[in-house]
């Protein structure tokens, strides 16, 4: 009688383990990249958000007036909240103006959950 040879039980239960870290590690680097891609999304969202912001404050025929101003809008499907804060420069003919944003309705912690925060300048038109 001829004998056969195959895996001993070991052998394959080895196999599996050694698969089954392989297939952790290979699921928590495609989570961890989702995590990153989303997250980057946030940004880019905000920073869009911020700019378009800076850019109305800059049309308007009236430079606004020094001091803070908080809004939410709703952009790309999702609720987000801006903060404004306009201040003087050591130049007269310009104003600073620091613009963050975040995501969500909850209430604004702006100096801590801030996804971003654009500065710009804007001319005070005599």
């Amino acid at each position: 009688m001829k004998q056969v040879r195959g895996f001993t039980l070991l052998e394959v239960m080895v196999a599996l383990a050694i698969f089954a870290l392989v297939a952790a590690s290979a699921l928590t680097a495609s989570a961890r990249s989702l995590q990153t891609a989303a997250r980057l999304e946030d940004k880019t969202l905000a920073l869009w958000i911020a700019d378009n912001r800076l850019i109305e404050l800059q049309l308007q025929r009236q430079p606004p007036a020094e001091g803070r101003q908080q809004g939410k809008l709703e952009y790309a499907g999702r609720r987000w909240q801006w903060q404004s804060q306009v201040e003087a420069t050591t130049d007269p003919a310009l104003r600073r103006v620091t613009l963050r944003v975040l995501a969500g309705d909850a209430p604004a912690d702006f100096d801590q959950r801030a996804l971003v925060s654009l500065s710009g300048f804007i001319e005070t038109r005599p």
